[in-house]
């Protein structure tokens, strides 16, 4: 680059920076608004350029200047070129509303330019400007009497353009109906349409315009007008009805028939030309607007309503059966007779518009058309979205949800229908109604995301008042059936309201019908006056109280007002408190072997109208304490762990029953009275009749123990076949499988601690007593292997356990010296224990020993099974002891081994019955040692007894006896060998005898 070159291009280049910073600086206003101005006139002297392209951008660019160029083209309708004038009328009404300031300047030209195109320019601006410019309707309706066709049709369409503001150019636009051009007409005709009710006045001209103007556009904008006016235009009705029924333009008969609707009640004189149009007219447009006047017309239109039927079933076009359906809903109850039509046009239509107009009207009828509740109800789920193309006007309309909505609000006008006639409806269709809107709810409920609440609250409100309706008329009759009845009324009243009161107690204090019942009893049978016939009345009947006194209801409440004294009471009964301890054990349930035993397991027998259990087992498996057990689950708040679903008193029978009780009792009943009365603490015996009740329905529990060992006598009372024994609940325990008159029964049966189970047992037993702590581990299984190799390979009883672990406790609390090596010397043991702590005028261990042994063969001498003895014979027995009564008293109250029992307390029992087999078994060692015929007569008699499963368990302690002291006692070998064949078990004195050795030694 040369060096002239460089400086002229660094010239440059500061140039175009100087330009450009200019550029972005503000300019002043001053500066902008000369520079507007300029652009203005220019464009303004353009104006009336020949060149139309240059023209038509001038016209743009004013146009997008909007109000800034108003006022230079204000001025420029002052120029002396017309074609400018006129150009900036033209810009003017381009900029619109924008210009509404060049009005007065506008009508100024309108009036007095000398250009008619100038003038019909000013005109259009006028329109164009449209409201804005109403002060300039004064010079429009002057300007509709210039002599230029261009100018009046301009003024018109200003004036059309202006609207209800140009009301004042009415008389003018009326005159200019008659002008002799056909747009003038025509925009005359429609600017009284945009004018409204205000053209009024105009309505004669139009009617006259609608019957003779040769021009089809004429006729039909008057036609418009007509109906935009409304009302206010009835006059022209006649003029109407004839152009729908006569002109031949389809336009201009459809124009006539939307007037008459306009025109609405006011116009019921051309109803019947409407029901022709809507039969017979070609064009569907025509039928539409027919369909859509009677509908404006409403009830005065009711004669249409066969006609409305017949187009809605079958005119072709969409909207003609739409509009069929509107008008008649818009004709309401007079149009009931529709209502078949409008079910089927719902259900059956192919056309949602169709549908939803059909819902409207069925909601319009009100209650005349409560059968189409089922329809309306279906039309709930018509959600979805749907359009409609109607392919004569090309017209399209689309909807979502609109049949489902209108579906919901004709149902809510028909309740509301029903409503404000709930007084006049008779009870078939009240109930009719209420059962209809009760459907419609359920279904608005199922589909509760369709509709709001208070879419659906109308319809609640009416059900509620149906339904109020209802109870009222059905109150009001009863009232008046009342007072002319009074003598039943009064029956009636008592009838419900005394049975009400004893439910509400029933409910509420249930105990306290107890107390009334027990109350009136004395007046069970109450004398009539003899003028009323002297007969006699059971008032507890008369009340009703009997029917509820000893309901389910009542019995509970008064068991759990007992509960308490009963627990208390039952765990102070020495059998109960003798076996506080319970340590499950396996059983057989119905032949199905249970680990151990639940409440629960039991609940499907005591949940019968009739439940027997029967307990039976040898003696010590532990039946009793089984049975105290099942007691105290029955009283258990615990649901799952009672033996029924409600609670239950115990009643322990096990003693012989006592016989001498009045003529007509029974000695069970009574047994089970006097037992429950000292349960519970009361000082009056149990009502004889709610005992019964008690009984029957389970809510005693009555427990007979050790049946097998009772007197036939007592025996024969328990007969839970029999149709009058009362106790529904009954548990027995028995050393043997009681038939109990062949009813079904649940039976249980105690298994014997295994030998592999020893352990876990006494590791139970121990901590249940809270003794286990007393020993450390090689303790205490030593002392369990002790107990194996004593009992060799046999299962033990539940009784001989616990008695070896109360000896185990003994022994480390120094109460005993060794724990024993065999069974009888473990009962020994056991009677030692008891007598621990004897004083030193109180029998000693061995005495005690020696007057077990011999009472013990007094309860089983007779029968070899325990049972009692005659307190006489014991004491003989005794007699060869210093102090016989004091030594039997000591055993009785110091060591709770016998029980004095009866009501005379003449008999002798022992507490525990394999404690009892296996003393006099000790005592007949002793008392026969080798005398052969002494064993021969006792064989004999063991083998004389019918069934050898009763005194099983007495042979069985005796063999054992025999093992551990035979040979010191000398007893002769045959008594073995007859003890094995009747015992059925061949006993091993060898080895028994090396294995006690041997734990001995250990």
């Amino acid at each position: 680059m040369g060096n002239s070159t460089l400086p002229r291009f660094f010239a440059v280049i500061a140039l175009s920076f100087s330009c450009l910073s200019l550029s972005v600086l503000p300019m002043s206003k001053g500066w902008t608004q000369d520079v507007s101005n300029a652009e203005i006139n220019s464009y303004i002297k353009k104006l009336g350029s020949d060149n139309y392209s240059e023209y038509e951008k001038t016209s743009k660019a004013l146009q997008k200047l909007g109000s800034k160029a108003v006022p230079d083209l204000v001025k420029a309708l002052q120029n002396k070129n017309p074609k400018v004038r006129s150009s900036a009328a033209d810009a003017l009404g381009k900029i619109g509303e924008k210009a509404a300031s060049a009005t007065p300047a506008l009508a100024e030209a309108l009036k007095n330019d000398n250009e008619a195109y100038v003038r019909s320019s000013a005109a259009q601006a006028l329109g164009r400007i449209g409201k804005e410019a109403a002060s300039a309707t004064p010079a429009l309706a002057e300007a509709l009497k210039n002599d230029n066709d261009y100018v009046r049709s301009s003024v018109a369409y200003a004036l059309e353009s202006i609207g209800k503001e140009a009301a004042s150019a009415t008389p003018a636009l009326a005159e200019a109906l008659k002008n002799d051009n056909d747009y003038v007409r025509k925009s005359a005709a429609q600017a009284l349409g945009k004018i409204g009710e205000k053209a009024a006045s105009a309505t004669p001209a139009l009617a006259e315009a609608l019957k003779k103007d040769k021009e089809a556009e004429v006729r039909k904008s008057a036609a418009d007008a007509l109906g935009k006016i409304g009302e206010k235009a009835a006059s022209a009705t006649p003029a109407l009805t004839e152009a729908l029924k006569n002109d031949k333009q389809a336009g201009v008969r459809s124009s006539a028939a939307s007037a008459l609707g306009s025109i609405s009640e006011k116009a019921a004189s051309a109803v019947p030309a409407l029901i022709e149009a809507l039969k017979n007219d070609k064009q569907a447009g025509v039928r539409q607007y027919a369909a859509v006047a009677l509908g404006r017309i409403g009830e005065k239109a009711a004669s249409a309503v066969p006609a409305l039927i017949e187009a809605l079933k079958k005119d072709r076009n969409t909207k003609v059966r739409s509009n069929a359906a509107d008008a008649l809903s818009s004709i309401g109850k007079e149009a009931a007779s529709a209502v078949p039509a409008l079910i089927e046009a719902l259900q059956k239509d192919k056309e949602w518009l169709v549908h939803s107009s059909a819902a409207g009207a069925l909601g319009s009828i009100g209650k005349e058309a409560a059968s189409g509740v089922p329809a309306l109800i279906q039309a709930l789920n018509e959600n979805e979205y749907s359009c409609y193309e109607d392919s004569e006007d090309n017209s399209r309309e689309c909807g979502s949800g609109l049949v489902s909505h209108n579906a919901i609000y004709a149902l809510k006008n028909i309740a509301e229908s029903y409503q404000d006639n709930a007084s006049k409806l008779s009870s078939t269709d009240l109930d009719k109604g209420i059962s209809n809107l009760e459907k419609a709810l359920k279904a608005a409920d199922d589909l509760k995301d369709n509709f709001r609440d208070e879419q659906k609250r109308p319809l609640h409100r009416s059900l509620y008042l149906l339904k109020k309706e209802k109870d009222s008329r059905f109150f009001d009759r009863t009232l008046k059936w009342m007072v002319k009845h009074p003598w039943v009324t009064g029956a009636l009243i008592y009838i419900i309201f005394v049975p009400s009161l004893w439910f509400a107690l029933l409910r509420l204090r249930p105990l306290w019908l107890l107390h009334i019942d027990n109350a009136l009893k004395p007046f069970s049978s109450f004398k009539l006056p003899d003028i009323l016939g002297g007969g006699t009345l059971p008032i507890r009947t008369l009340l009703f109280i009997e029917f509820f006194n000893y309901r389910p209801r009542v019995l509970d409440a008064w068991v759990v007002a007992h509960i308490d004294s009963a627990k208390e009471g039952f765990g102070k009964k020495k059998t109960v408190s003798d076996r506080f301890v319970h340590v499950p054990i396996p059983i057989i349930l119905d032949n199905n072997n249970l680990a151990h035993l639940t409440g629960k397991d039991l609940q499907p027998t005591f949940d019968k109208k009739r439940a027997s259990l029967l307990l039976w087992g040898e003696g010590g498996a532990g039946k009793t304490s089984l049975a105290c057990q099942l007691a105290v689950w029955a009283m258990s708040d615990d649901a799952n762990q009672r033996i029924s679903q409600h609670k239950m008193l115990p009643v322990l029978i096990e003693q012989e029953l006592d016989f001498d009780v009045a003529a007509g009792e029974q000695p069970l009943t009574e047994a089970i009275c006097g037992q429950l009365q000292a349960l519970i603490g009361e000082a009056e015996p149990i009502p004889e009749e709610l005992l019964a009740h008690l009984l029957r329905q389970r809510r005693i529990l009555v427990i007979v123990d050790h049946l097998s060992e009772m007197s036939e006598a007592t025996r024969k009372q328990i007969r839970p076949g029999d149709p009058d024994f009362t106790a529904n609940a009954l548990i027995v325990t028995s050393r043997l499988e009681e038939k109990l008159d062949e009813i079904p029964k649940t039976t249980i049966k105690p298994l014997r601690v295994a030998g592999d189970r020893l352990s876990s047992f006494m590791e139970a037993y121990l901590t249940q007593r809270g003794k286990r702590n007393l020993f450390d581990d090689p303790e205490y299984f030593d002392a369990c292997r002790r107990l194996s190799l004593m009992v060799g390979q046999r299962n033990i009883t539940v009784l001989l356990a616990k008695l070896y672990a109360e000896q185990m406790i003994a022994t480390k609390e120094g109460t005993a010296i060794d724990l024993p090596n065999n069974i009888p010397d473990l009962m020994l043991a056991y009677l030692n224990e008891l007598n621990r702590g004897a004083a030193e005028n109180e029998p000693d261990n061995r005495t005690v020993q020696r007057d077990a042994k011999a009472i013990a063969w007094e309860c089983l001498k007779q029968t070899l099974r325990p049972t009692t003895a005659i307190l006489n014979d014991v004491l003989a027995a005794l007699d060869a002891h210093d102090n016989a009564e004091a030594r039997l008293e000591h055993l009785k109250k110091r060591l709770h081994l016998i029980d004095i029992i009866g009501s005379e307390e003449n008999k002798i029992r022992f507490a525990l019955d394999p404690l009892a087999e296996y003393l006099a078994g000790l005592y007949l060692l002793d008392s026969y040692g080798n005398d052969k015929i002494s064993w021969h007569n006792f064989l004999a008699q063991a083998e004389a007894t019918s069934d050898i499963e009763l005194i099983k368990g007495f042979l069985l302690a005796l063999q054992d006896c025999y093992l551990a002291k035979g040979a010191e006692a000398q007893i002769p070998d045959f008594v073995a060998a007859k003890l094995a064949t009747l015992t059925g078990l061949v006993p091993q004195p060898t080895r028994q005898t090396q294995l006690v050795a041997k734990a001995v030694s250990c």
